[in-house]
């Protein structure tokens, strides 16, 4: 796969009783930021819309009574960003240039910009929901393809119940970065997936009408992405 044949080309929790889910409104990248924060079993989803085609996902984590995210940036670092609730608001708290900051979003009860899930018809192989951490990638003569390997950079990439397939910001800033181009998010478009007979896993991107279909196999804690030069393995996240 290596993200759909590089990606058609570039193209969570609660605290102190109150929980962080939801939809809110306010300014961190933008001036109209929408986000989105949703708990997919065990995990948190952190969607951060910033425009009608870019949006910015991370997994959350649970730390100190609140919620841990992070935001790539352009010069290759990660802005780390605590959120917790203020009563009705969500205050979300992080240091830039040495300074700490404090921004407080709104909450919302229904976004425009929520995510389109997958239509209930398409079948979805449960075993794949969750998150997994992509380790080696093989060449199909069993030697690790060096090029390809992303083993030390930990991507991950998630599965949801609803049919979203996210994969990890870093990864499209990166592959801007080798590739000579200026990174922007709104160059990150929606992902969905589906499966079928629990061997295929068919990719959508709507927004340039792209569709791929490769095969994967699931064995124990690993997911096995065939595609048409490598085998890449992935772990999943306890």
């Amino acid at each position: 796969m290596k993200y759909l044949p590089i990606i058609f080309f570039m193209i969570g929790f609660s605290s102190s009783g109150q929980s962080l889910e939801g939809t809110y409104l306010g300014s961190l990248v933008g001036d109209q930021d929408i986000i989105l924060i949703e708990k997919d079993k065990k995990h948190y989803l952190v969607t951060l819309h910033t425009g009608e085609s870019t949006s910015i996902i991370s997994v959350g984590t649970e730390k100190f009574g609140g919620l841990v995210f992070e935001i790539p940036m352009n010069d290759g670092d990660e802005l780390v960003v605590f959120a917790k609730r203020k009563g009705d608001m969500l205050a979300l708290e992080f240091e830039l240039e040495m300074k700490k900051h404090q921004v407080n979003f709104s909450p919302l009860i229904k976004s425009s910009a929520s995510v389109t899930p997958s239509s209930s018809k398409e079948q979805i192989d449960e075993r794949l929901v969750g998150t997994w951490i992509e380790k080696q990638s093989f060449n199909y003569d069993g030697s690790l393809n060096k090029e390809l390997d992303n083993s030390a950079k930990n991507y991950k990439v998630v599965y949801t119940e609803d049919g979203r397939y996210i994969l990890d910001t870093r990864f499209f800033r990166d592959l801007a970065r080798k590739g000579g181009h200026d990174f922007q998010f709104s160059d990150i478009p929606s992902y969905y997936f589906s499966t079928s007979e629990e061997k295929y896993l068919i990719l959508k991107v709507p927004a340039i009408n792209a569709v791929e279909k490769i095969s994967y196999e699931i064995r124990g804690d690993s997911l096995i992405i065939f595609d048409k030069i490598t085998k890449t393995v992935l772990i999943k996240e306890k």
